[in-house]
């Protein structure tokens, strides 16, 4: 009898830390990036710790595997890759605690394509700067919908957010050898 008690405890226990620490995106979704006048859209897919960024205007992508530490800048057009370290600066901002985040206060909530999120003002550390963004974290899907910098010069969204996202959107293209000469650091 303690023994399975003990045995309902601990599955109990066990499913409330997976919802405390919430399940990991698995989603695919349409991009809008504003910087300055320019416009720019493309697709992001993400699972788990992984992720892919495609923009509508070049042949170049970025697959993230957070699994095994590293980014590929994949040049379609080329059929060729370059390899780099996975860093904060190399992740796009799709977590709700920002790299380098100090500070967080909400200030209100919204629905932004649908989704019902929570508006915050987040402080970050970024090198010797302090920056100031507002997030707009869905709670529907635990996915930001929409980021921005405190001045509105720069920001993202996220549109026509769908779940699930196939496998092989995570691992290199057949075909493709690998760049050497080229090592990225950050995503363009």
């Amino acid at each position: 009898m303690r023994r399975c008690v003990w045995l309902v405890n601990g599955v109990f226990f066990v499913a409330l830390a997976f919802v405390s620490i919430g399940v990991a995106a698995d989603l695919t979704a349409d991009t809008v990036t504003k910087a300055g006048k320019k416009t720019s859209t493309g697709k992001i897919s993400v699972k788990g710790d992984k992720y892919r960024l495609e923009t509508a205007y070049t042949p170049i992508f970025y697959i993230g595997r957070g699994d095994k530490g590293i980014f590929w800048e994949i040049n379609g057009a080329e059929k060729t890759y370059a390899e780099g370290k996975l860093t904060p600066a190399t992740k796009p901002k799709i977590d709700e605690k920002l790299p380098g985040e100090i500070s967080r206060k909400q200030v209100g909530t919204e629905t932004v394509d649908g989704h019902p999120a929570k508006r915050s003002e987040v402080s970050v550390k970024e090198g010797n700067k302090t920056e100031t963004y507002y997030q707009w974290w869905a709670t529907d899907i635990s996915f930001p919908v929409k980021l921005t910098n405190s001045n509105g010069s720069w920001s993202i969204e996220y549109k026509n957010i769908k779940k699930g996202a196939a496998d092989n959107l995570f691992e290199l293209p057949p075909g493709v050898t690998q760049d050497k000469s080229y090592v990225p650091d950050v995503l363009h």
